[in-house]
Formats: C-alpha cells, structure tokens, sequence
C-alpha cells in the first residue's frame, strides 16, 4: 500500500474534478504529520492526522476522515469567535453537526445519543453546543425543567453519553486543541465559498449541508438598526393645544399646538428557564436605552407556560429582578394579552431564547412585535420563524458597554 502522503494526494486529485469545494479547502491548510495525537484534527491554518493510525485506515476511511475535518472548517467550527467556549462541547456540537448533515459511519456522538425527539434534529451548530451544554451543567433548580430539558444527574449525563470514558474525554479536547479565532483564515474561507457560490461547484455534498455552508456567508446583523426601525415604527404623538406657540395662521389670537409622544410598549420577558438575571439585566439596559426617547411608557410582563406577573414599569422592574416562572415556554398568552390590550400598547417586545411552538398572531399585530433573541446562537436557530411574525434581532453583550 502506498504511503499516507501518496494516498491524500491520490484522493486531492480525484477531489480536483469531483469536489472543488473540498479541494479547495484542502489546499487552504497545512497536512503534516502528529504522532502524538491519536487520530485527526483541525486548527490553526492546518490539518495534523497521526501517520500510524492515518496508515491502517482503509482509502475509503481516510477520504472520509479528511472530507469530515474539511466540512468541519467549510462550517468554521475551528474558528468560532468565542473565546470562553468550552472545547470538549464545542467538539461534540461539531461532530453532532456533521453527522446530522451528512452521516459519517467512522466519527462518534450523534443527536439521537442525547435526545429522542425531533426537534434536535439538524440543527447549527450554536443550537447543539447549548443544548449538549445543558446536559452537561445542569441548573441546580432540583428536578425542574429547564429550557425544555429535563434536568440529569452526572450518572444519567454519563449514560446519555453512551458511556463515555476518562480516555474518550481526552481525546475530545485532543481534537479542539488547535481551535481558536483566525480572521485571516475565515476570511479566506468565505472566499473559498463565494467562489463555490457562483460558480455552483458545490460536488456531491448534500442540499442541506451546502445551505448550512452557505450560511457561514450571512453578514452580522445591526441589532441597533433593528431596535432604532421597531421604534420608528410604532412611535405614536398626540396633538395639544397652548398658549405658549402661535397658531402659524393666526398667531397669538388663537392657540397654537404641540405634539407629545404617547407611545407605550409592553416587553414580555421569558423565564422558562433558560434565561439568567445577567440575560434579563443586559435586556433591561438596552431596552431603556433605545426606547428612552419618545416613549411615555414601558411596562414589563415575565412570563413562561403563562403570564407571571402583572404589568410593571420597566425602570422599576430593571432594578429589582425576580424571576418568577423557570417552566415552559408558551408565547400565547402574552400574545392574546397585548391583542387584549391593543388600545393601550403600541408595540410588543419579546425577550427570549426562541425555543418554543410558533404562536398565533393577528395580522395587525405583526408589525407591532419585536423578537429579541438572548444572544446571537438563539438567533440564528430561530430568527426564521421569528421573522414571518415580526422583527427579529438579538443584542451582544457589548451593548450597554
């Protein structure tokens, strides 16, 4: 059998014709030899496979071992810019990623290992690192659910991890060792993919994976643009008589006439669960920022399978955070309240994760509601759905900075 080098320049050169996506990308980094690593990674501008294990897998198996690290970077699971993530997750979230996306025999952890229902089933990436997450560090709120999932002892999260062993856990970081951001590299990617865009050179890869990689291409969203249109959207003024401004036709004989704003915005805050007082407090802050002018009131519901609390100034309600609910997810209810109420609000703001069934929503209200998401993963599952009932955006953490 010919040498590993000569059998990966074999299959480069059937990709060549073949898979020019995959080419291209393979070109993109540096192969070299590891043998201190077990099997094969990616990171860092580079691809590092161990020779001895490289040279007992079939060709088929090293094709399909190169083609997973390949997509892997195609959807810049190496490069996420988010330096606190944890790296045992962040690797399992790529590998349930591909394996819901194409299917690879060889790599281990797959959705249905950790969940049995549908509705983790090809999902992004940002989805399966907070849901594996969950999993993995519990809230301590005793039994209760939380963000749809049921709260699991270390010996359950052990078994849903198909029993998992200390040796299994090392090779994992192993694998995200070299992760980490690289503008250069990323750039040169969305390049890589612009080019297989126009060019429809996308080989043989799968519908679905080639709109995830396509995907990678979506530039960030101005939050503030999103928050600073809802507001001049739903902006609504009074007019007022006074003695204090001419009439412009008759001047001082008659009274002249000022305009008041008279806009009053209902927020529904989620707490099923899912959310933390620092997502609330980060909503709070920016909210009353971008809706401090022109706004008479901002009134604040918690809510969950229900509505929590009663109506609460916004200012008042920022100072002291009680979170009141931790169940399930239902927007119905604030729905069906701010269409109750539609004489006295003008516009309806929902802070959530975007985990729950799509609610109803009267056509005259969907220019009315804002979908604010908790962070930027959130969005990206969700803001789909959330955009054929409203506005949609998320705020970073650097909004109140």
């Amino acid at each position: 059998m010919a040498n590993v080098t000569e059998r990966i320049k074999i299959i480069s050169e059937k990709w060549f014709i073949a898979e020019p996506l995959l080419f291209l990308t393979l070109v993109s980094h540096r192969l070299s030899e590891n043998a201190a690593i077990h099997t094969i990674r990616c990171g860092q501008v580079r691809i590092e496979y161990n020779p001895l294990w490289a040279a007992e897998r079939s060709d088929a198996q090293l094709e399909e071992a190169l083609k997973a690290e390949l997509i892997r970077i195609l959807l810049r699971h190496p490069y996420r810019k988010n330096p606190s993530s944890d790296p045992e997750v962040s690797y399992i979230a790529s590998n349930i990623v591909l394996n819901e996306y194409y299917n690879f025999p060889a790599l281990q952890f797959r959705a249905k290992d950790f969940w049995d229902d549908a509705g983790h089933q090809k999902k992004s990436f940002e989805f399966y690192y907070r849901e594996y997450a969950l999993l993995k560090k519990p809230d301590d709120s005793d039994g209760e659910e939380w963000g749809g999932i049921m709260e699991v002892s270390d010996e359950e999260m052990r078994g849903a991890a198909a029993g998992r062993s200390g040796t299994d856990r090392d090779s994992t970081l192993e694998n995200a060792a070299l992760w980490g951001t690289d503008e250069f590299i990323d750039e040169k990617l969305n390049e890589i993919v612009r080019q297989a865009e126009q060019n429809t050179s996308w080989g043989r890869l799968p519908g679905d994976l080639v709109e995830e990689i396509r995907a990678t291409l979506r530039p960030e969203l101005d939050w503030q643009a999103v928050l600073s249109g809802f507001r001049r959207t739903i902006l609504a003024e009074e007019k007022v008589p006074t003695r204090f401004k001419p009439s412009r036709r008759w001047g001082f004989m008659y009274m002249g006439r000022k305009y008041t704003f008279t806009t009053r915005i209902l927020t529904g805050i989620d707490v099923s669960g899912s959310l933390g007082k620092e997502d609330i407090a980060l909503f709070y802050s920016c909210v009353n920022r971008f809706f401090k002018y022109g706004i008479e009131a901002l009134d604040a519901v918690q809510f969950d399978s229900e509505l929590k609390t009663g109506p609460l100034p916004l200012k008042k309600a920022c100072r002291s955070i009680v979170i009141q609910g931790r169940g399930g997810t239902n927007y119905q209810p604030l729905i069906d309240y701010f269409s109750a109420n539609s004489a006295h609000y003008d516009g309806l703001i929902i802070f959530t994760d975007g985990f729950a069934a799509f609610p109803s929503v009267p056509p005259r209200a969907i220019r009315k509601l804002l979908w604010v998401c908790s962070c930027k993963e959130n969005y990206l599952a969700n803001h789909e759905w959330m955009e054929r009932l409203g506005r949609c955006c998320y705020i970073s953490g650097a909004c109140c900075a």
